[in-house]
């Protein structure tokens, strides 16, 4: 049986075909086209009409593909971005009757269901998900969205306005320096993770699980980082290190330096300072990284 999953993020569109057989999920293709529509969304209220025809294009073009694998099971998600927008009833309206597909527009609650379900997937033999405390978060282009499980099961799930998007709309708002606004940055982060501390059911957290599909590029600043079997772990002094490497470099030097992406660069410096802020969350050593999507 073959299935396919369309991701309307905030910052890119993906899709991800995979074929069910007995020993499990075969991923057979995955595209991603960047479509920064969270930029529109956060930034002025409402999906840009340039935004909504790029989509339309790229998702017939997904069609194609998922004609070309003979798949009929297709599933059109979207998150953040979508969900916010105040043009967001227009905005689905238009892409259903374009594309002739209907979309599932996320909450909180769903993104960290699916994020959940994932997790229990894809560790089920490599990592004692059932007998550990865990935070498991996911951070995006337009929030944070977070899980606290007691041995396999959800017990609580919050979504903080901590995308990686949104902080940058705040930092281009912020006057001084560029350590001047990372310290800003840093203040406005702590002052949400500190809340969610102050929520968190009194368990002892064993570990911190961060699903993120980005973490390739931290090693193109750390280029002797390397994954350890799932995961990749990472530690406060790796965190910080990449803050160092970046504070004093514009996005145009970090373009240029570490061969990364502009939309990534653009967003590396809030992105680092919240793994930063993570560490404030638990005891442990390490932070486990997940390299995923939610398409996945």
């Amino acid at each position: 049986m073959r299935a396919g999953v369309i991701d309307i993020g905030s910052n890119s569109i993906k899709l991800l075909i995979g074929e069910k057989s007995d020993e499990g999920m075969t991923i057979l293709e995955s595209l991603k086209n960047i479509v920064p529509i969270g930029k529109s969304t956060f930034f002025d209220g409402q999906i840009a009409q340039e935004d909504i025809n790029q989509i339309i294009g790229i998702i017939e073009k997904y069609k194609k593909v998922l004609k070309e694998y003979d798949v009929a099971n297709i599933k059109v998600i979207a998150t953040t971005a979508v969900r916010e927008a105040d043009n967001k009833e227009i905005f689905l309206d238009t892409l259903r009757r374009k594309t002739d597909l209907a979309i599932e527009v996320l909450s909180v609650g769903d993104v960290i269901y699916y994020i959940d379900a994932y997790i229990s997937h894809k560790l089920k033999d490599s990592y004692p998900i059932h007998t550990k405390n865990l935070i498991i978060a996911e951070i995006g282009a337009g929030s944070l969205d977070i899980s606290v499980m007691r041995k396999g099961f959800t017990v609580m799930n919050l979504g903080l306005p901590l995308g990686t998007l949104r902080l940058k709309k705040m930092m281009a708002k912020l006057d001084g320096s560029h350590e001047e606004i990372l310290e800003a940055l840093k203040e406005h982060i702590q002052t949400d993770i500190l809340y969610f501390k102050k929520t968190l059911p009194k368990i002892q957290i064993d570990d911190i699980i961060l699903i993120d599909e980005n973490y390739t590029y931290l090693q193109s600043i750390l280029p002797n980082k390397k994954k350890e079997s799932d995961f990749f772990q990472f530690t406060l002094e790796d965190s910080k290190n990449v803050l160092a490497e970046i504070s004093d470099k514009n996005v145009e030097e970090i373009v240029r330096t570490y061969k990364i992406p502009r939309e990534v660069a653009e967003t590396l410096g809030s992105y680092t300072v919240m793994l930063n802020t993570f560490f404030s969350l638990t005891e442990n050593k390490y932070i486990y990284i997940l390299e995923a999507s939610l398409s996945g």
